[in-house]
């Protein structure tokens, strides 16, 4: 991997595969619903020595990174479409060579190997406080955690929610996870960070008894046969 660092313009080069990993970690969370188009992009940063990716639609988000060769002067942020974003994704070869631009106007993949392709992304509105994702999230981690998430019954998480971050974990590398302000964090290994909101079962839990009753009861002793 090769990157080169000019004036408001990043460039770096990784694999097909590298690419998929990348961007794979994030884009299942970015948003689908047109109405908060704000949400329907992917944050891209290069800072401190660091290529990040952010995507979220408010009930997960996802925050990637991997190493540049040379810090950055400065950090130069964009966001470009997640939908046109994944298109390219799965047209990428995973062997390609593959290289990277980003700049204050978008960002190019150029796909350098047999056949050489070349993608424009022009860079999109985005939800402001993403754009400063640091102090934002900082914040979100500093909230006091609501009943649900400290329950001594444990803490209801959508599935359909915590399947996105399937594609988080590689090399074998577990996901891990922890309660921190009114979310969960999930991490893997020093590339990805990510957030799951609760499920709110208040109301449920109080007029349902503990899930764990039933389970871990013994069960009647055996009848003898007369």
């Amino acid at each position: 991997m090769t990157t080169t660092i000019a004036t408001r313009e990043i460039t770096t080069e990784m694999t097909g595969r590298e690419l998929r990993q990348f961007l794979g970690a994030v884009l299942p969370h970015a948003g689908t619903d047109a109405l908060l188009d704000v949400l329907t992009v992917v944050i891209l940063e290069a800072s401190g020595g660091m290529l990040h990716a952010l995507a979220t639609d408010r009930y997960t988000l996802a925050l990637a990174r991997r190493p540049l060769p040379e810090a950055t002067s400065g950090a130069l942020i964009g966001a470009v479409a997640a939908a046109a974003l994944q298109a390219i994704v799965r047209q990428i070869k995973p062997r390609a060579s593959v290289r990277l631009t980003l700049t204050s106007e978008g960002l190019s993949i150029d796909q350098l190997s047999d056949p050489q392709i070349s993608y424009r992304l022009p860079s999109r509105p985005a939800f402001t406080p993403l754009l400063r994702w640091r102090p934002w999230l900082a914040e979100q981690l500093k909230q006091k955690p609501q009943p649900v998430v400290t329950a001594a019954r444990g803490i209801a998480l959508n599935p359909a929610y915590l399947a996105r971050f399937r594609t988080a974990s590689r090399d074998g590398l577990p996901l891990e996870m922890r309660p921190a302000g009114r979310c969960m964090v999930i991490t893997c290994g020093s590339h990805f960070f990510g957030l799951a909101m609760p499920m709110d079962l208040s109301k449920a839990r109080a007029a349902n008894p503990d899930p764990l009753t039933g389970w871990l009861t013994d069960p009647p002793p055996a009848q003898r046969a007369a």
